[in-house]
């Protein structure tokens, strides 16, 4: 094998390498479905796929604006309830909905839920972390 063809070989298995691993990168499209808001962020999209909270988990700092946009991507009616701010947003089936929570002042885990009769003893909850 010459010289040239093995830079040719050699060069090949790198492309091929580099492709494989760009193929195994991550899928992270940037909307927050980690449940994690970074601090400051300001926004989160959440969605309602039947009677589950997209994602469930969400942590803001203590008095932080937050604004929360409902997707509903079910075909019923389904909304965000935060007791201890008095918040409510709802969005009908297939329409979303944003309005903007001032976070408890107070660190700690507070549940939020769809008040729509029967979604929360079905399972529709989450949780809003605050630090």
């Amino acid at each position: 094998m010459s010289i040239k063809s093995f830079r040719f070989a050699g060069f090949s298995l790198l492309m091929v390498f580099m492709l494989a691993v760009a193929a195994c990168g991550g899928d992270d499209d940037g909307n927050g479905d980690d449940g994690d808001v970074a601090n400051g962020n300001g926004s989160i999209t959440i969605e309602t796929p039947g009677m589950e909270f997209d994602p469930d988990t969400i942590t803001a700092s203590a008095g932080e604006e937050l604004e929360i946009t409902l997707d509903n991507t079910d075909g019923q009616v389904h909304n965000f309830t935060l007791d201890e701010a008095d918040f409510q947003v709802e969005a009908a089936g297939g329409e979303s909905e944003t309005a903007t929570l001032t976070v408890p002042d107070e660190a700690g885990e507070y549940e939020f839920y769809c008040s729509v009769p029967g979604h929360r003893e079905s399972g529709q909850v989450g949780t809003l972390t605050v630090e």
